[in-house]
């Protein structure tokens, strides 16, 4: 009995352990493909309110934005953006709601962001968010989550570590411009 007790625990400490290695993916039928991972902004095209953010509004950069690397953990270097490339499933225009889950950011403590944009099925979306200034440098688990009405359509959580833990991937935007919750 003692041997079953202790297999147990170890199994459940091993699960913990695994389920830990690899950051939540969640994805509805909606969702035709999306991927993680990094990426580094060009210049600051425009900006689009979005009232729901620690700033009031998000950047729309006016040249396409390209992973430049796959996975789902993220430095906490100023210049490097992590985010999704997702593509819906259909042919109909959706207004998502993303929403952006993260370490409380101060000064005010904020702990979730959130915009609503228009998002053609069957083409491409990027989403992300780069970091800009150092209060957003803050290491743990970050997620984005989008909503088509109140029905989840993804949820990706990224963890966001020092760049001691992912040295491969600090300098990935070395020099680049710096934006945020861009599209």
């Amino acid at each position: 009995m003692r041997g079953a007790a202790a297999l147990a625990v170890a199994l459940a400490l091993f699960g913990a352990t695994a389920a830990a290695a690899e950051p939540p993916l969640r994805l509805s039928p909606q969702v035709e493909a999306l991927q993680r991972g990094l990426f580094c902004a060009t210049a600051d095209g425009g900006r689009m309110d979005a009232p729901d953010t620690e700033f009031g509004w998000i950047h729309v950069p006016d040249e396409p934005i390209e992973m430049r690397a796959r996975g789902a953990v993220a430095p906490t270097v100023l210049g490097i953006g992590f985010g999704l490339d997702y593509t819906l499933a259909g042919s109909e225009p959706v207004l998502i709601r993303h929403v952006v889950e993260h370490p409380p950011m101060p000064p005010s403590g904020r702990v979730q962001q959130s915009w609503e944009s228009w998002v053609m099925a069957g083409e491409p979306e990027i989403i992300f968010f780069q970091f800009d200034i150092a209060e957003e440098l803050l290491p743990g688990r970050w997620s984005f989550t989008a909503f088509d009405g109140e029905a989840e359509v993804f949820h990706a959580a990224f963890d966001i570590v020092p760049p001691d833990r992912a040295p491969h991937l600090a300098g990935l935007c070395a020099g680049g411009e710096r934006l945020a919750l861009s599209r």
